[in-house]
């Protein structure tokens, strides 16, 4: 039993090991990246994200929880090329599509029909996924906002823009790039109209 739980162990650690080297861009020991993150729309050009604070996202992407790991999320990074392509999906929106810096299309491949158990459980891990790319990006900094207005352009041309597999169903565009204001865990948060108290159901 030590030694399947040592084996066990050891391949935890072999998936976590990329998170380990985190990449901080200056960012204060005791910033809370889920404080942080809001939407950010103005983002500065000026500055390029390193790669390497893409693939620390992704790495946390994939950590997320996922039911009999069918591991639904398909993810497209977007460079020159492809960028022109979504940006241009929606004219009337190009302009505001050429201000953000990166560009990361997300879509689920799922078995299942979205209305089943298992496919809404495949959506929700997608969407697990999505919310941890963007608490690592915040970690360093990163602003990020996730668009499933799908550029104002139709979801079957997103997906044909960056070549998504068949079957598979736009989630949206990840916006992101270093915010034209840097993140602050004082943002204000869209004031919840329920609140906790409005959602919590305490049981004996």
């Amino acid at each position: 039993m030590v030694l399947r739980g040592g084996a066990r162990s050891l391949r935890l650690l072999a998936a976590v090991a990329p998170l380990l080297l985190l990449v901080r861009l200056e960012i204060s020991p005791a910033f809370s990246p889920l404080l942080a993150r809001r939407s950010v729309v103005k983002y500065d050009l000026a500055k390029q994200v390193p790669a390497e604070v893409t693939t620390q996202a992704l790495e946390a992407a994939v950590l997320a929880p996922n039911h009999f790991l069918s591991e639904p999320w398909r993810f497209y990074t977007s460079g020159p090329e492809t960028r022109e392509k979504l940006c241009g999906l929606n004219e009337a929106k190009r302009k505001a599509a050429e201000a953000v810096p990166e560009m990361l299309v997300v879509t689920i491949a799922s078995e299942h029909s979205l209305s089943e158990k298992l496919g809404l459980e495949d959506h929700a891990a997608v969407a697990c996924a999505v919310q941890n790319f963007m608490l690592s990006l915040a970690s360093n900094g990163i602003g990020s906002k996730w668009m499933t207005g799908a550029l104002g352009a139709a979801p079957e041309d997103v997906l044909a823009a960056v070549g998504a597999g068949s079957g598979e169903k736009l989630m949206g565009v990840i916006w992101y790039g270093f915010p034209a204001k840097p993140l602050s865990e004082d943002s204000r948060a869209p004031p919840r109209k329920k609140g906790l108290g409005g959602v919590l159901t305490s049981l004996p």
